[in-house]
């Protein structure tokens, strides 16, 4: 399945979103090709020892939908990892705040590198932060596992695996 098949799976409830997105309670609300949303309701629970958002929460939020909008330009059997990220806090987030969303699209998804780039807004636009990210594009372990077994026998059978104990 496509990262865009996966995402919108997820989007609808067919597939359950990650870990990390249900205990900060992130919600996937848009998905298109190179293109991710996401929203987030602060609360207490995402505070720091300052009484204001963790950092934390804006740089899951960006990871989040950067390599969201990544995944749903990747074909079946490509998937994806975070190289770098770079975050611009803008202004604190408090759950006084309301509801934030965050906006992220692909700027570039090359068959070993993608970049991507968000920002986090209020309803009435307000930027809160905004960051961009490098990933590395490589074929799923599934792909690599299937690949791996069907080499092993060859590599292992003429002898040219090195080592041993």
């Amino acid at each position: 399945m496509s990262g865009l098949e996966y995402m919108r799976k997820i989007m609808t409830g067919e597939l359950p979103p990650s870990g990390m997105a249900q205990l900060l309670n992130l919600k996937l609300v848009e998905v298109s090709e190179g293109r991710a949303v996401f929203t987030v309701q602060p609360d207490e629970r995402h505070y720091n020892g300052l009484g204001i958002a963790h950092g934390g929460l804006a740089a899951t939020l960006l990871d989040s939908a950067l390599g969201c909008a990544i995944n749903a330009m990747m074909p079946a059997g490509k998937i994806f990892t975070t190289m770098e990220m770079k975050i611009n806090y803008v202004r604190p987030i408090t759950r006084e705040r309301g509801e934030l969303r965050c906006e992220a699209n692909t700027i570039h998804a090359g068959g070993r590198v993608a970049t991507a780039e968000g920002r986090i807004m209020d309803k009435d636009g307000k930027l809160y932060a905004h960051g961009t990210a490098t990933c590395i594009v490589v074929s799923s372990l599934t792909v690599r596992c299937k690949l791996f077994l069907q080499l092993a026998p060859t590599r292992f059978a003429t002898g040219s695996e090195e080592g041993g104990s």
